[in-house]
């Protein structure tokens, strides 16, 4: 018990830190998420622009390199 009084701050320390990593360890796959739909928006847009002769083919294919 001695030795929990003498290091409590070390521990509440420690703590706080490791929450703080989990914490923005869920916030960059919540982005991560976010990305990954807008991808999905990105090549509905541009199948629709192709298919009402709109956006040329030609430039589709240049973005995806």
């Amino acid at each position: 018990m001695e030795w929990l009084k003498k290091h409590v701050d070390t521990v509440i320390v420690l703590g706080g830190i490791l929450s703080c990593v989990l914490w923005m360890n869920g916030r960059f796959n919540e982005i991560d998420q976010r990305f990954s739909a807008m991808e999905k928006d990105m090549a509905v847009i541009k199948a629709v622009l192709i298919m009402k002769n709109i956006m040329p083919v030609e430039i589709a294919k240049a973005g995806e390199e």
